[in-house]
């Protein structure tokens, strides 16, 4: 069952929509607004919330897409797996962060592997091996 949309044109959204700094908006029943700007080095797609306030931005850009997440929370569910792959990849929690497995857990690294805490840092285990 899909719900109804509107799409809102603006005077200088010509029909095509492909020229640059042109832009459109859809707008759907539920009161979030879905816009499209096109750019002369990338293009944008926005989603808003019914108060207004942009909750996904995605950037077209040359190079590839880059995307924006804002809200309350973020959740990745897979059936099989979720892969993150970069040239580097930085987690920061502003509070707790933890990183649990019902399985094992295995941290590899070619280089070294820093562990840092300004408090005490302490290891739990049946046996701790070391080298």
């Amino acid at each position: 069952m899909s719900k109804q949309i509107h799409r809102i044109h603006s005077p200088q959204t010509p029909p095509d929509g492909d020229v640059p700094g042109t832009s459109g908006d859809l707008k759907l029943v539920s009161g979030r607004r879905i816009s499209a700007t096109a750019g002369e080095t990338e293009d944008l797609l926005e989603v808003f919330a019914p108060d207004g306030n942009m909750v996904l931005k995605v950037r077209l850009t040359e190079s590839g897409p880059v995307m924006v997440v804002e809200g309350c929370r973020l959740e990745m569910t897979a059936a099989a797996s979720i892969s993150l792959q970069a040239p580097q990849i930085d987690i920061r929690a502003e509070k707790n962060a933890s990183i649990k497995s019902d399985g094992t857990l295995q941290i590899d690294a070619v280089e070294a592997v820093d562990v840092h805490s300004d408090d005490d840092v302490r290891v739990v285990g049946k046996f701790i091996r070391l080298n």
